[in-house]
């Protein structure tokens, strides 16, 4: 670790020596991962791969931690910038490729502590998801709903939990995401009707960074959690988190009733995953 002051005021938190070894996997470096891997930098994570394969576009710059100087940039050149700002000692592997074809995933994976699913997609979620339950690797996924209205975070805990599958397995069951949709999940003309924006527009305005910030600060937090359950040690003051799953409201649209308005979910194993395969059930609190 470098030995300076930088940690100086949050080693009272935790001792971030217990996180010197530990690997994290950012699979997508868009505005939420971005975010997230901001987040841990600066508690004290030094050793990341950073996965993605777009460019920084002026487009980006109103959401995502890299700001018009990086326009132009792989996304993971820019990351790892703003990263080694933060920690100068930070190790960063980069991999400029698409997930869904690139040979070196499963290699990735098997060599991280923790994944930050971070991608847009369902394809890129689901292949991280199957290579995780087979490989044993947690991963933390998060997502922010239509126009920032609010989002979800889930973690994937091996053996303590459902993964993915079971998730939406049980969404499925449920009037849970009534009103809630991604835009991949709306269909163009729902997008002409309700917006008036063409795909392209829509896809790329999902609300205020603002509103991602909620959701990223979950997803983040899940992420420390899930590296804590890895250590030999458990950092003082990073108190468990019992649920594994949280739907955040960031103001009173359907199917959230108030302004942060917080849903946490423990979601174990369902039975007949394709995926996992094994037990059933899930409860709210």
């Amino acid at each position: 670790m470098i030995q300076d002051n930088t940690f100086a005021r949050i080693e009272a938190l935790f001792d971030i020596k217990l996180f010197s070894g530990v690997k994290a996997l950012i699979a997508g470096g868009g505005s939420g991962g971005s975010a997230v891997a901001l987040h841990l930098v600066m508690a004290g994570i030094r050793n990341f791969t950073l996965f993605d394969k777009d460019i920084v576009e002026i487009e980006n710059v109103i959401r995502h931690v890299c700001g018009r100087r990086y326009v132009g940039w792989k996304k993971v050149d820019a990351l790892e910038d703003v990263l080694l700002d933060r920690n100068p000692d930070a190790k960063i592997t980069k991999i400029d490729a698409d997930i869904m074809t690139h040979p070196g995933l499963e290699a990735a994976i098997a060599e991280s502590d923790v994944v930050v699913l971070a991608t847009d997609n369902e394809p890129t979620r689901y292949k991280i998801n199957e290579l995780c339950v087979r490989l044993k690797k947690p991963f933390v996924v998060a997502r922010v709903f239509t126009r920032g209205i609010g989002g979800e975070a889930f973690a994937y805990r091996p053996g303590h939990g459902g993964c993915l599958s079971c998730l939406e397995s049980f969404l499925s069951r449920t009037a849970y995401r009534e009103g809630v949709r991604e835009f991949d999940r709306v269909s163009e003309e729902e997008r002409e009707k309700v917006y008036g924006l063409d795909i392209a527009e829509i896809k790329d305005s999902p609300g205020l960074s603002l509103d991602i910030a909620f959701v990223a600060a979950f997803h983040a937090r899940f992420v420390l959690d899930t590296i804590a359950r890895g250590l030999p040690e458990r950092p003082k003051y990073l108190i468990p988190i019992d649920e594994n799953y949280i739907v955040w409201g960031n103001r009173p649209v359907l199917p959230f009733k108030k302004h942060f308005h917080l849903q946490r979910i423990t979601l174990d194993p369902q039975e007949n995953c394709s995926v996992c395969a094994t037990g059933s059930a899930a409860h709210a609190v």
